[in-house]
């Protein structure tokens, strides 16, 4: 896929806790290399939304994009986004997160499951991996079938803990009945899955999903697809994007789906 198609769907600002620049050295950065586009995706975490001031921080975000839109209008393509982190683990928040602004694209993730810390702090000496993944599985069908996103995002996050990290292998055909329910659901739904590439540039070296996932996807029905590198520095956006496009095209896609103002455009992966 050439760099004039390049579009990177998930991108985090200082406006997120994790992030580290701001959102015009990351547009700068994007420009030079060679981006078509970007969404960019602060987080808004329901489940301490309130407490850590996530309610702000949305806000300011938009604001933020707005004033980036106008000063790369013509050379960058600049999505104003959201990741909506644990929706149901309180509505009210992700509510608030959704009506803070007129929003493009909205991921949906999964970072912790209820009553547990987010999975890159669990301690894995004493975790109960099967158990763990079994509600985080069914978290994630809770959360496609209330279904307010535009796109699931890194649907096989904790496996960058449990596999890349802890070195704990998982077979995730002990799962596949579950993902599945997911899938379908998905696809009824409307919602997008993502290629995260975060993973590729950590020890667990691969994309979250991998390739098999988005071949069950696309076995299944599933069509919107989106990519984006989870980037919380300047220098990782667009990191990946191209290999992502190319698990895509082994899986058996051959378009990309961005969003506008929550409406799907597929775009070609050629």
């Amino acid at each position: 896929m050439s760099g004039s198609h390049l579009v990177d769907a998930h991108v985090h600002t200082d406006n997120s806790c994790d992030g580290h620049d701001s959102l015009m050295v990351i547009c700068e950065h994007a420009n030079r290399a060679g981006l078509r586009g970007l969404a960019v995706t602060d987080h808004a975490e329901c489940h301490r939304y309130w407490r850590d001031h996530f309610d702000r921080a949305v806000r300011n975000s938009f604001f933020e994009i707005k004033k980036a839109q106008a000063a790369f209008r013509g050379q960058l393509a600049i999505g104003a986004g959201l990741e909506l982190g644990q929706p149901l683990h309180d509505p009210a928040a992700a509510q608030d997160a959704l009506s803070a602004a007129p929003w493009d694209y909205v991921i949906g993730s999964l970072h912790l499951i209820k009553d547990h810390p987010d999975f890159w702090k669990v301690d894995y000496t004493t975790a109960d991996v099967p158990a763990l993944l079994n509600c985080y599985f069914q978290e994630l069908y809770d959360m496609v079938c209330w279904g307010k996103f535009d796109a699931l995002g890194h649907m096989t996050y904790p496996l960058r803990y449990i596999v890349g990290r802890e070195k704990i292998p998982v077979d995730l055909a002990e799962y596949r009945d579950a993902i599945a329910a997911i899938m379908h659901k998905m696809i009824d739904n409307h919602i997008a899955l993502e290629l995260n590439t975060q993973g590729m540039r950590t020890e667990y070296g691969r994309p979250t999903p991998d390739l098999d996932l988005f071949q069950l996807f696309h076995a299944l029905g599933g069509r919107m697809v989106c990519v984006g590198s989870d980037a919380h520095f300047a220098k990782d956006v667009g990191a990946n994007i191209a290999d992502g496009f190319a698990v895509l095209q082994a899986a058996g896609f051959d378009e990309i789906t961005i969003f506008d103002r929550r409406e799907p455009i597929m775009l070609s992966i050629m």
